[in-house]
């Protein structure tokens, strides 16, 4: 088994990015190092708040929004987390979360093809606030602690549509709890 370090810095998070991460945006440099994979949609409309923050508006259907996806590294991720968490460029309103997209062909035809359905990470715009579950701030569950959990605890190296489905029953599950 490789060391915590090694395993954190494989690129096997897939993410798709829709907004100012984008290569050539205002903060794509975010991305630098990472192994750009290609074009991608996913179904929702592309919403744009007062504040001028970006977010996904899954209540759409039929409607999509363009993206990449990329395969970054944990360090990437946290890079990025801060960003949409933490930072004072976005309001506090985004969550790491797993949604389903599609490879963007040269035709300008968009499917919801189940067959050719994938599952990246992004970040969600919080629509509501988020209970606290176990009533203890330090026990809250944290979506980047728990990918960083999983990197690290497995016996082998995860391929990324493996990692992004373990994620996607763990946050399936706190989600579920939360509604």
């Amino acid at each position: 088994m490789k060391n915590k370090e090694a395993l954190l810095k494989l690129p096997v998070i897939k993410i798709f990015v829709y907004g100012t991460l984008r290569q050539g945006q205002r903060l794509g440099f975010y991305l630098n190092g990472a192994k750009f994979i290609g074009k991608f949609y996913t179904e929702g409309q592309l919403m744009k708040a007062e504040n001028g923050s970006v977010y996904i508006d899954h209540a759409y259907n039929n409607v999509v929004t363009i993206g990449e996806v990329y395969l970054v590294d944990f360090y990437c991720l946290q890079r990025i987390n801060h960003l949409e968490v933490f930072s004072g460029e976005f309001p506090r309103g985004y969550d790491l979360n797993v949604l389903p997209i599609w490879k963007q062909n040269h035709n300008t035809d968009f499917e919801f093809n189940e067959e050719e359905k994938q599952w990246a990470f992004f970040y969600k715009r919080r629509n509501h606030p988020i209970k606290i579950l176990t009533g203890d701030f330090v026990d809250d569950f944290q979506a980047i602690e728990e990918l960083e959990k999983i990197l690290v605890s497995s016996e082998k190296i995860f391929e990324p549509d493996v990692l992004v489905e373990q994620m996607r029953k763990k946050l399936s599950i706190f989600e579920s709890l939360n509604f």
